[in-house]
Parts: structure tokens; C-alpha cells; sequence
């Protein structure tokens, strides 16, 4: 069995290897965590690592310091979570300080713009493929398509690209719709 020391280093190094690579924000890093908490370390089953995306989304703070905190704590308790959340926010704050410190003079020119060019594309991706893995868990279940599910994906959208309301007003509408289809139907 591994000793907790050597469980709070991995926590740290994968963290922080999300953190290194998350350029374009929290989503491209549930990609990246997923790569990590799911596939690599089997610190959470694809069940539960939609369960806490969900609720790191639905609470105040950035998608991959509360998935980090969670996880580390699952994984190693207290120090678990301070060595995932400082692996996750190290990475970023030590390249922003050097670009702050050495490189902003060089953001505009042709090289960085090429630069940022292709991390832009990449963040895309990366975008696309959380969608792709938590879609794939949210929506599809053993037996088809989650219809209760994608009803309340389909309302979120609406709420949000159509009616253009802000995007709590879409997490509150759908929790209530869910929490009513529970009491009322049972579904």
C-alpha cells in the first residue's frame, strides 16, 4: 500500500500538471482532470467524477480548485487537498508572475500571437472533449439517453442561448425542474 506521503506528492504532480496546462480556464482543465483523477490514478470512478464537476460548478469558486480540494481530500484527507488545490493554483500564479515580471513586453508580438494562436485552437479542443466525457455520462445511461437528462440540458440551453438570461438563472431552473420531476413523478 502506498504510504499518504507519496499519495500527497501524486495529488500535487497531477494537479499541478493540470494547472501547467490549463490555458483557456476551468473547463479545458475538466478535460485534463479527467485525464488524470479518472483515467491515470482511479481516484474517482467516471460516476463520480461527473458528481463533483457538478457540484464544483454549482459552487462559489473555479470548477478545478474545487475538484481539486474534493479530490485531494477523498485521496489523503486534509493535506490531500492542500497538495492538489497549491498544485492546481501554483502552476498559474508562477506564470502570470512571470509574464507580469519578464515577458509582457512580447505578448503583441508576431511569434506570441502565432504562439497563442495554436494554444487558443488546442483550448478549444480540449473544451470540446469535457463536453464530450460529461455529456457522454450525464446524458447516455446502461439503457439510452437520459430523457429526463437531456430535457433539462435542452431547458439550460434555452435559458441561456435564447432567452439569454445569466447562466444561474439556468442552474437554478434546472435543479428546481429536477427537484419538482422528483417529488411530482418520481423520476
Amino acid at each position: 500500500m502506498r504510504s499518504r506521503m507519496s499519495s500527497i506528492i501524486e495529488l500535487f504532480v497531477a494537479f499541478a500538471k493540470v494547472g501547467l496546462f490549463m490555458f483557456g480556464g476551468g473547463y479545458v482543465g475538466i478535460a485534463l482532470m479527467h485525464k488524470e483523477v479518472v483515467e491515470i490514478h482511479s481516484w474517482l470512478s467516471e460516476e463520480e467524477f461527473v458528481e463533483i464537476i457538478g457540484i464544483a460548478e454549482s459552487t462559489p469558486g473555479p470548477v478545478a480548485i474545487n475538484t481539486a480540494t474534493y479530490v485531494g481530500y477523498k485521496v489523503a484527507g486534509l493535506a490531500g487537498s492542500v497538495a492538489a488545490t497549491l498544485g492546481v493554483v501554483l502552476p498559474a500564479f508562477l506564470v502570470i508572475l512571470l509574464i507580469a515580471a519578464s515577458l509582457s513586453r512580447y505578448l503583441n508580438s508576431p511569434l506570441a500571437k502565432t504562439v497563442f494562436r495554436g494554444i487558443n485552437a488546442a483550448v478549444v479542443a480540449l473544451i470540446f472533449v469535457a463536453l464530450l466525457k460529461i455529456g457522454r455520462a450525464v446524458l447516455f445511461k446502461d439503457w439510452g439517453i437520459d430523457l429526463v437528462s437531456l430535457g433539462i440540458f435542452g431547458l439550460a440551453l434555452v435559458v441561456v442561448l435564447l432567452l439569454k438570461q445569466h447562466p444561474i438563472v439556468a442552474i437554478l431552473a434546472s435543479a428546481g425542474l429536477s427537484v419538482a420531476l422528483h417529488l411530482l413523478f418520481k423520476i
